[in-house]
């Protein structure tokens, strides 16, 4: 888990194909208990896990509009595509995850299209 307290530096490293940002504050017994369960699942996924401290960097709340912790947001190319707060389902994290990487496959506009 890298840890950010840069907004600017944490939103370039969300443009991976898939990532997770983990959001969360000093004194929240329920962020202590996601953590580990958060960085095992990213580590057997393979997936870059970020965090930010939305005490240390209180502009997290305005970026990213959260307004609990901790929060888990998903994103893929910088787009977030699931977000969750306080009440944490990791099995619908890691079936995202798993489907975003099997299909990990770039498509041009035109083919799109055709």
């Amino acid at each position: 888990m890298e840890k950010y307290s840069d907004i600017a530096a944490i939103q370039s490293a969300l443009q991976e194909p898939v990532s997770i940002l983990y959001i969360s504050m000093p004194d929240c017994s329920v962020c202590v208990a996601v953590k580990p369960r958060l960085e095992k699942l990213a580590q057997d996924l393979a997936v870059p896990l970020y965090h930010l401290d939305a005490f240390e960097v209180p502009e997290v709340a305005g970026e990213f509009q959260v307004m609990t912790a901790p929060a888990v947001l998903v994103f893929s190319k910088g787009k977030e595509l699931q977000r969750q707060a306080r009440f944490i389902n990791f099995e619908k994290i890691s079936s995202l995850v798993e489907d975003l990487q099997a299909s990990d496959t770039s498509v041009d506009y035109e083919t799109l299209f055709k």
